[in-house]
């Protein structure tokens, strides 16, 4: 009675209320009797079931990852009229109610409907699970009545994803990175390899703010980095730069989460998958930036966007950033206005078997494998073209088009799609093809289509859509590609693929290399090829064992990029006493040696020297690769990719030397007659900065390190003869050095 009281004067709080004593009773009365038929129903009928372990697990996951942004985790809700725990629903008490609500959301409020998200089934047993809420026990399996209509029901597909919980702060997996020297240090141990020491803070701070950020740090932030002399410092380091240090930031008090990361984190991982999701060519380049950007920033599980940019609808790319996946795979006929829609399925499934599975089709889109990649690909040497075609047709009732029929604007739905084989073969209502119609009303995938990209298909081929891995079928009346989707996430090819990506980009090598041109006939040391195939994965049961972990924390790239970060065998240094053989390095006998990528490069130019300009402030920060005239062919030298033809490249070679030398963008970032560089500010300070600390300034800013005795007796004799250009050569020299193009 006094919750009930309590709710009441919650409800009609600042509210004034002019009531007779009669009045009150019946609202009295009322509340009472909605209380009593509450405490009623809050266990159902006699002998109801509680919720299985399975049903349980898929509600608790559901709940937290759609509806605990209002509701909260525990469903106490961020205001009074969401809370689900205190027996009160605004919109009906019945488990039909709940389940109404869910299915069918709440018009005019921020409740969507989820009918087309989950099943009957998925639904019923979401509403059992929000009754349980209000249990007043704080019981996950209290229960719930059952609904004889569901019954017969199956339940066996209740998640389209494993049933996995991420962790509720990544301290809680604190220690995990013993997986990684497990099987790092156990391998060279058993081989008898040496392996390099620690790395020292110096190379650390450096090499973690290269690799999760892309920018090299503050001189103040070294500073304070190497003065803390806490036993606990790289790891506060490294869930500072991932946003894991949430718990510790002042304010947010009610929003505290992984989305308080710094921008420059998130530009980093941007401009990335960017370039692995090629974001440049179709008409809504920016709209996919901020999706990508997004979907890091609140650190949403990979598999869920990877099957939301697989079957993402959108009448206009500028309304859906998602879209720009698919429709960067666009293929122009021989007009503009013309999209060749067997080429447009063909590039889809090449490049999403490529980037979600690691397998290159590139070879078999053409030709069978026999014959061809023999000597290159065990497996791929197997398959033959058909086999791509069918993976292709997934695809053959996606409609993408221009709906201006000009420009790089495009409109992404099912159905059948907009042809322009009456180039070719008369009016298309007049053509009659074998394939038989889809039920989406079009033909779908047809192999008599032409092609502008590849030789002829065979017409006579039978070709339905099929998993090249498993040869699995979509199962009658579901949409092709949804079935791809779930193909894709099912395998556990697609966690391997993510994780040995990932280490990659943290470890310079991945564990299976090229990262994304597996052998599938290579991978399993207790079933190995016949000679002289050798076993591809350096680590084949680490690779295994991290994957399986990466599945069971909800495929958390940024708690992966953590575990991997925290190792000893990313934290030691890349220096080994002797003469290495050339074999330990693909074992990580010694953390290696990277190259910065050609955008990284420029930015730790930019930041050194405090000069930025050229219409841009980080080549990171940027939608599309940049291409400002003064900037583009230094770019260019160091490799920048275009995101359509060329891939990133990160050789060394005499050109990029020579432009460090030599460029006019150098030269006019170091002048002290530039206005707002470093030299510029350290030289016309007044009163005269000391030279010791100008020399120790320009150390930090460029290389992350302070000079040696050697180096700063050096500097300092070198300013005292030449004054602000002694200063000017100082910081030309860090940059030519090759400590400065590398991250070690």
């Amino acid at each position: 009675m006094r919750r009930c009281w309590s709710n009441f004067a919650t409800l009609t709080a600042g509210v004034h209320v002019k009531a007779s004593p009669t009045h009150i009773l019946v609202v009295v009365w009322g509340l009472l009797t909605i209380a009593i038929s509450l405490r009623a129903d809050d266990t159902g009928p006699a002998g109801s079931p509680q919720l299985t372990t399975e049903e349980l697990r898929f509600a608790i996951q559901t709940f937290r990852a759609t509806c605990a942004t209002c509701h909260e985790r525990d469903g106490r809700g961020k205001s009074t009229a969401l809370n689900l725990t205190d027996k009160i629903w605004k919109h009906g008490q019945s488990l039909e109610k709940i389940r109404q609500v869910i299915q069918q959301g709440v018009a005019d409020t921020d409740m969507p409907a989820h009918r087309e998200k989950f099943s009957k089934p998925q639904i019923h047993i979401l509403a059992r699970f929000v009754r349980t809420l209000s249990a007043g026990t704080n019981s996950l399996v209290a229960p719930a009545p059952v609904d004889p209509a569901f019954a017969g029901e199956r339940l066996s597909q209740l998640s389209e994803a494993p049933f996995h919980l991420a962790p509720a702060h990544p301290s809680h997996t604190d220690g995990q990175e013993a997986l990684v020297d497990r099987h790092i240090f156990g391998q060279l141990a058993a081989r008898g390899i040496p392996h390099a020491e620690p790395c020292t803070d110096v190379e650390f701070v450096r090499r973690l703010y290269l690799d999760l950020w892309g920018r090299l740090p503050e001189p103040k932030q070294t500073r304070a980095f190497l003065a803390d002399t806490s036993q606990n410092k790289r790891n506060r380091l490294i869930d500072q730069l991932l946003g894991f240090d949430f718990l510790e930031k002042p304010g947010h008090v009610d929003y505290k989460g992984p989305w308080l990361v710094e921008k420059p984190f998130l530009d980093k991982w941007t401009y990335l998958f960017g370039d692995l999701f090629r974001n440049g060519q179709q008409g809504n380049a920016q709209q996919f930036r901020d999706y990508i950007y997004t979907f890091l920033r609140f650190n949403i599980p990979y598999d869920y966007v990877v099957r939301d940019m697989l079957t993402a609808t959108a009448l206009t790319g500028q309304s859906s950033g998602v879209a720009g996946f698919l429709t960067r795979h666009e293929v122009d006929g021989l007009r503009c206005a013309d999209v060749m829609h067997e080429d447009m399925c063909d590039e889809i499934a090449l490049h999403t078997t490529r980037l979600f599975l690691g397998v290159n089709l590139e070879c078999v889109s053409c030709h069978d494998g026999r014959g061809h990649v023999d000597d290159l690909n065990l497996y791929l040497s197997k398959r033959k073209r058909v086999e791509f075609w069918r993976q292709s047709a997934f695809f053959g009732n996606l409609r993408i088009f221009r709906a201006s029929l000009s420009g790089q604007e495009f409109t992404l739905l099912d159905g059948p799609p907009l042809r322009p084989e009456n180039i070719w073969r008369g009016k298309i209502d007049k053509y009659k093809s074998g394939n038989p119609l889809t039920r989406f009303g079009g033909l779908g995938y047809r192999l008599d289509a032409p092609s502008v990209l590849r030789v002829a298909r065979d017409p006579q081929a039978q070709v339905y859509p099929e998993f090249y891995l498993t040869k699995q079928r979509p199962p009658e009346g579901v949409n092709p590609r949804h079935a791809y989707a779930q193909m894709i996430l099912e395998h556990p090819q697609f966690a391997k693929t993510t994780v040995n990506l990932i280490w990659s980009k943290l470890m310079v090598t991945g564990i299976v290399e090229p990262i994304f041109d597996w052998d599938l006939d290579r991978q399993d040391p207790a079933n190995p090829p016949p000679q002289p195939w050798t076993i591809q994965p350096s680590h084949p049961a680490l690779l295994e064992e991290l994957a399986q972990w990466f599945r069971e924390t909800r495929y958390d790239l940024r708690l992966l990029m953590r575990t991997i970060v925290r190792s000893r065998s990313y934290q030691m240094s890349s220096r080994l006493p002797g003469a290495p053989q050339p074999d330990w390095d693909r074992l990580y006998a010694r953390k290696l040696v990277r190259r910065l990528a050609a955008e990284e490069i420029y930015d730790a130019l930019a930041k050194s020297t405090n000069v930025f300009g050229h219409g841009i402030q980080f080549a990171l920060e940027q939608v599309v690769p940049p291409n400002t005239p003064s900037i583009k062919p230094f770019l260019d030298a160091f490799g920048q990719s275009n995101r359509m033809t060329k891939l990133a490249d990160g050789r060394v070679t005499a050109v990029q030397a020579a432009l460090l030398m030599n460029s006019q963008l150098v030269k006019s970032k170091i002048s002290a007659s530039t206005a707002g560089s470093l030299v510029h500010q350290l030289t016309q300070e007044q009163p005269p900065h000391p030279i010791e600390e100008t020399v120790e300034e320009i150390f930090l800013a460029t290389l992350v390190r302070f000079p040696s005795d050697k180096e700063q007796a050096d500097a300092v004799s070198h300013i005292r003869a030449h004054g602000i250009q002694g200063v000017e050569d100082l910081q030309w020299a860090l940059i030519n050095k090759a400590e400065f193009l590398v991250n070690y």
